[in-house]
């Protein structure tokens, strides 16, 4: 029973989740608006493509 639950966990953490046709990843903080907010992440995830929209320069758009 514990693995079912865990299992059915697991899935609905990663139904959000879509893999890009050509996936490259990209480490370090970056930023990106969106919305009038500022998104931050030291991961992303981006189509080959499509190209990273998030960069180093945002970043000094959050306030502190």
């Amino acid at each position: 029973m514990k693995k079912i639950i865990t299992m059915l966990f697991a899935l609905t953490l990663v139904t959000a989740c879509t893999i890009p046709s050509e996936p490259r990843l990209s480490f370090g903080k970056k930023c990106v608006e969106k919305n009038q907010d500022v998104v931050y992440s030291y991961v992303w995830l981006y189509s080959k493509g499509n190209g990273l929209e998030a960069n180093k320069e945002t970043c000094n758009s959050i306030e502190d």
